[in-house]
């Protein structure tokens, strides 16, 4: 029985390579990323996959291995590549996360028209492809067709069982098969969800004081008492 996402609750990922779960749904991503910009073409990277999909995590890897700098649309992004192409730097590897949610055409050109000027790197994330953003300019679309994409596939049953399984590991609850897959069959088969229903459980064993076994979490899938 799958019970609806009501709060949307987080938890901090460790930026160590060893932290992330890799999947046959995120393992082209990440072999991908391995080999470029080194051995594979092109100047700009689109990263994409739902929401919890790990997008930032892996690029946060990425960005680790490269020396990166990381630029958030939350961040004021106009000032800081204003400054970045002033800027005679050595720096040529950048990651704009959430891509998608900069709501500004010109801003998303100025950036383009930066990284190719000083044959520097660009990975982005976002939860769309390109080609779906809302984007008015047509120069903007057509230098956004360009960028090579690649995407986390939704968890297969496979990968929903290794994601929990890691998941309860990172957070100290030793697990089994049977409670993984307990798990697995009562949530929606997405990130976010897996995401939310292991923040859940870990509260719900510390507020227990409790082990994890399907007797100490079968009561978050029931119904609650009329």
């Amino acid at each position: 029985m799958q019970q609806q996402l009501v709060l949307p609750i987080s938890w901090s990922f460790s930026k160590e390579a060893s932290g992330y779960v890799v999947t046959e749904c995120n393992e082209y991503a990440v072999k991908w990323l391995e080999k470029w910009p080194f051995q594979s073409r092109g100047n700009f990277v689109c990263l994409v996959g739902e929401k919890g999909a790990g997008k930032t995590h892996l690029a946060t890897l990425w960005a680790t291995r490269q020396n990166a700098e990381i630029i958030n649309t939350t961040d004021e992004v106009f000032s800081k590549w204003y400054n970045i192409s002033l800027e005679k730097t050595q720096q040529k590897y950048f990651v704009l996360d959430d891509a998608d949610e900069l709501k500004d055409d010109v801003l998303l050109f100025y950036i383009y028209n930066t990284i190719q000027s000083q044959n520097a790197y660009l990975l982005m994330t976002a939860k769309t492809y390109p080609c779906t953003w809302h984007l008015e300019l047509d120069d903007v679309k057509s230098r956004l067709a360009t960028v090579n994409v690649i995407r986390i596939q939704r968890p297969t049953e496979a990968a929903m069982n290794s994601i929990i399984e890691r998941m309860l590991l990172q957070r100290g609850i030793r697990t089994t098969p049977a409670i993984t897959e307990y798990i697995a069959n009562r949530i929606e088969r997405s990130y976010e969800s897996i995401n939310y229903w292991i923040s859940r459980i870990d509260h719900h064993l510390i507020s227990k004081k409790a082990k994890a076994s399907i007797n100490n979490i079968k009561y978050l899938w029931m119904p609650a008492a009329e």
